[in-house]
């Protein structure tokens, strides 16, 4: 069976450990097309097509330093500039972050794993949690890179109460398309696919439905580590839902500024296979 989808807490640490090492060589050299992708997906901020990103970029004021944690091509830089924020960026490429640094001369890139040594009006993540092994780490990392009364905003799929499973999960023995399995005559593993998707696949998303918040699903065996050709988020991991990051940010504080499931104007097709969040750190208690 392909569908290997477990509650993080559950999944040994030797699982997780070979989980990040195969994500960190796929996105140490990703194939040409992987941030062209992310680029046309994200192009041209408007309210009707990416309102979580227009609300977001709608709360800097000059003077605002913004982390973006998982960059990528640092398509948030200049709606941050713009409005007199100061951007700073984290990724895994240096030759990515070389090409930032060239495009947008005034901000900051850092590969993964460097020491900042300060903390920010506003840490964001963009379509990034997807491909976090260790979700509630890295949330962690953004709370701690937050100045108390500073702003942590997190936009991502939201995989469990969508109507389709996640692109990275895919069914039977191998991440072939199903008519591609008849034509090659591998019955076996057409049946196998079969099985997934009427009765396993279901079985899942229900349990994941009902399951409490905080479960951080993973997604083990993500299609693109199995052969498949890159679409996009055939590599997600983690499968993002936002009863969990709301339930994270409840527990460390943050005042919940805004979801996805208040903002007005967003369509619903949007809110089916999208989700945001914007919380606020509470200020530091005062000195005795």
């Amino acid at each position: 069976m392909s569908i290997d989808l477990r509650k993080w807490k559950e999944i040994p640490a030797e699982e997780l450990d070979a989980l990040e090492r195969s994500l960190s060589r796929f996105y140490r050299q990703p194939p040409p097309s992987y941030y062209q992708i992310a680029e046309q997906s994200a192009h041209g901020y408007t309210p009707a097509e990416r309102p979580f990103h227009c609300h977001l970029v709608s709360q800097i004021k000059p003077g605002m330093t913004v982390l973006e944690a998982g960059c990528g091509t640092a398509h948030l830089c200049p709606y941050i500039e713009a409005r007199g924020g100061s951007y700073t960026g984290v990724d895994h490429s240096e030759a990515l972050l070389a090409q930032n640094a060239k495009r947008f001369p005034g901000a900051r890139f850092f590969p993964v794993g460097t020491k900042l040594n300060e903390q920010f009006n506003l840490v964001a993540s963009l379509y990034t949690l997807e491909h976090i092994v260790h979700p509630p780490a890295y949330l962690e990392n953004l709370w701690q890179a937050c100045r108390p009364g500073g702003l942590i905003g997190i936009i991502c799929p939201e995989f469990i109460e969508s109507p389709a499973p996640a692109p990275s999960v895919f069914y039977g023995h191998t991440p072939r398309r199903l008519r591609r399995k008849f034509q090659r005559f591998q019955l076996g593993d057409a049946l196998g696919h079969l099985l997934d998707v009427k009765l396993r696949a279901p079985r899942w998303q229900a349990a994941a439905r009902a399951a409490a918040p905080g479960a951080f699903w993973i997604n083990l065996r993500p299609r693109v580590l199995q052969g498949a050709e890159y679409e996009i988020d055939t590599d997600a991991v983690h499968m993002t839902r936002l009863k969990d990051l709301v339930w994270f940010l409840k527990e460390k504080g943050a005042e919940i500024v805004c979801t996805s499931a208040d903002l007005p104007g967003v369509s619903a097709e949007i809110l089916k296979y999208n989700c945001y969040v914007l919380a606020r750190k509470p200020e530091a208690p005062a000195a005795k």
